[in-house]
């Protein structure tokens, strides 16, 4: 490994350090937080951090395990971190103990929470998410990655799960570093500024409304979906456009929220 003099080891020895470290302390309690308003961010593996510093996300600070210190994967990320970058390298043991996910991929990374908003303009052809109290990190991850499929303009993530979770980072494959993802806002404020910006509101329904394909999705348009259990609530009738359903032929209640709107998604773009 390439970066050990930058690992900020107290023996100054080379040896990994310990889980007492301050900065091992900090990511922990990251990592054990269950709210969504921290100022920073885990991300988890090479590759994702690759991304990452691709889209120009620059760390606060890397942390590896001794045991894959010399992994071709994570010295070919940590060659192009600016020397500014804290890269620490941690006892193998204590790092699988850390990490968010059941099979630790050989590098964690903090960094700021990306601030994004809604677009105070759009074009015709363009396409939003937004994903209401959407609770499964899968799905919301899935989701972000079928907005990058598409080039939507942004996502909008009102409550739910955490975009930025780790296993919502994970289903993203790297879409979350690509597309804006808009939080902190309630559905009523995020629908009315789409609709101010000149984006028709279309809302998803397992039963009432039109058919998907009937034309109702034109461009530019936000497509709305609910919470895996409970849908959308008929409050936001108000600011809703109009209200789609799949039809289903065969036996199957619903489709899963990813589903649902990876089909709604493509068939935004096919209207084009």
């Amino acid at each position: 490994m390439t970066n050990e003099t930058r690992s900020g080891d107290p023996a100054g020895e080379g040896r990994a350090m310990g889980a007492r470290n301050p900065r091992i302390v900090e990511l922990r309690r990251l990592i054990g937080r269950r709210s969504s308003r921290s100022a920073e961010v885990i991300l988890e593996g090479p590759r994702t951090v690759g991304e990452a510093f691709d889209a120009g996300f620059v760390p606060d600070f890397v942390v590896v395990p001794d045991d894959r210190a010399d992994d071709p994967a994570v010295n070919v990320v940590l060659d192009r971190m600016p020397s500014e970058v804290e890269v620490l390298v941690l006892r193998g043991s204590a790092f699988n103990k850390l990490a968010p996910s059941v099979s630790p991929q050989p590098m964690l990374a903090v960094v700021p929470r990306p601030i994004a908003e809604i677009p105070a303009s759009f074009d015709t052809d363009d396409l939003v998410l937004v994903l209401v109290e959407v609770s499964d990190p899968g799905n919301v991850g899935t989701l972000i990655r079928v907005a990058d499929a598409v080039a939507a303009r942004c996502v909008v993530v009102v409550g739910g799960a955490d975009p930025w979770g780790p296993k919502a980072v994970r289903s993203s494959t790297g879409s979350v570093m690509r597309v804006p993802v808009v939080t902190g806002l309630t559905a009523d404020d995020a629908l009315s500024t789409l609709r101010a910006a000149g984006v028709r509101i279309v809302a998803t329904d397992v039963a009432r409304g039109v058919a998907h394909d009937s034309g109702e999705i034109a461009s530019p348009v936000a497509i709305v979906l609910g919470s895996e259990a409970h849908g959308l609530s008929h409050d936001l009738d108000s600011s809703v456009d109009a209200w789609v359903r799949i039809d289903m032929p065969g036996r199957a209640e619903s489709l899963n929220v990813a589903m649902a709107g990876t089909l709604l998604a493509f068939e935004a773009r096919r209207g084009r």
